[in-house]
């Protein structure tokens, strides 16, 4: 069942934020199993972002967390956002175009 995960967070450092995640994804490539990353940007509510990162399985998302370099992320997260991150995890429950 595909799965996605969804990152709530706020931060005035975004380029930083996005630095982390290209240097995420250098030390992943090959071994990384996320399929799809949206970055959103709330009108409403100034430096807030979402970020949805989509996955073939909750196996594939479980390897990503266990991955060091993920680790190293999370730590950068943590340091670049104002409150740290809010995570969701869902199931995807129809998939419709």
């Amino acid at each position: 069942m595909a799965f996605v995960q969804i990152m709530s967070y706020s931060t005035t450092s975004i380029a930083e934020v996005e630095a982390a995640t290209a240097q995420w994804k250098l030390d992943t490539q090959g071994v990384g199993r996320a399929r799809r990353r949206l970055v959103l940007k709330d009108r409403e509510v100034q430096d807030r972002f979402v970020e949805v990162v989509f996955f073939d399985s909750y196996e594939d998302a479980m390897h990503n967390s266990g991955l060091p370099a993920t680790a190293v992320l999370a730590s950068a997260l943590e340091a670049l956002t104002i409150d740290g991150c809010e995570f969701q995890n869902l199931d995807v429950f129809a998939d419709e175009t």
